[in-house]
């Protein structure tokens, strides 16, 4: 495709922990958000029964859609900002975002996810951190997505926990992985401790 070698390397890491997310936490509903080209929708199981796509690019979600629609069912694919009320769907069990908090307010993002998660749903974030002889932007698959001038800013793991946590989720797993070119990212996943989900549910 478009993508320089970082960029498919970063693409294969991307859909290697989405599959393995996927495998963990058996949703039946997800969303990606900046699903740029579908990528890792061909890790989707079948017992999915439900896929939102959301990307800024509608050349992007035209090719996801091109790609996938007779391969997944009850896809949904929406283009715009997840930062902004327009772009909504119905709750989803799991929400990934990889890659993609580096290019908007991450506050904002996280406002969102309660009217967008199941009450025991999970959000699974990646960072790329700070790695020391890299450049901090690389030919990222994601980099046309995003406004055109809208700069690449990494987000700590600290900064993110304590945004998703004033929402009212806890982290339930933190790991740091690194791709085969050496390139550092931060895996979390956030979700409701069962007696946090209670308490929603009872409210």
């Amino acid at each position: 495709g478009h993508m320089g070698m970082p960029g498919i390397e970063q693409a294969q890491l991307l859909s290697d922990i989405f599959a393995g997310v996927l495998a963990k936490y058996s949703p039946s509903s997800v969303a990606v958000i900046g699903c740029a080209g579908g990528n890792g929708f061909d890790r989707i199981s079948p017992a999915i029964s439900r896929v939102v796509g959301v990307d800024l690019n509608p050349r992007f979600v035209a090719e996801t859609e091109a790609r996938f629609r007779n391969r997944v069912e009850n896809l949904e694919l929406i283009v715009g900002d997840i930062q902004s009320h327009e772009v909504s769907f119905s709750p989803v069990d799991l929400m990934f975002l990889g890659l993609i908090l580096e290019y908007v307010n991450v506050d904002s993002v996280m406002a969102r996810m309660p009217s967008l998660l199941a009450a025991h749903g999970h959000i699974v974030t990646v960072l790329q951190l700070r790695t020391v002889g890299y450049q901090q932007v690389s030919s990222s698959p994601f980099k046309s997505v995003h406004l055109v001038g809208e700069v690449m800013h990494l987000v700590s793991p600290v900064q993110l926990q304590e945004s998703v946590e004033a929402q009212g989720y806890v982290q339930l797993e933190s790991r740091n992985v690194v791709s085969n070119g050496g390139k550092q990212f931060q895996v979390q996943v956030f979700g409701m401790t069962p007696n946090n989900s209670l308490q929603a549910r009872r409210l």
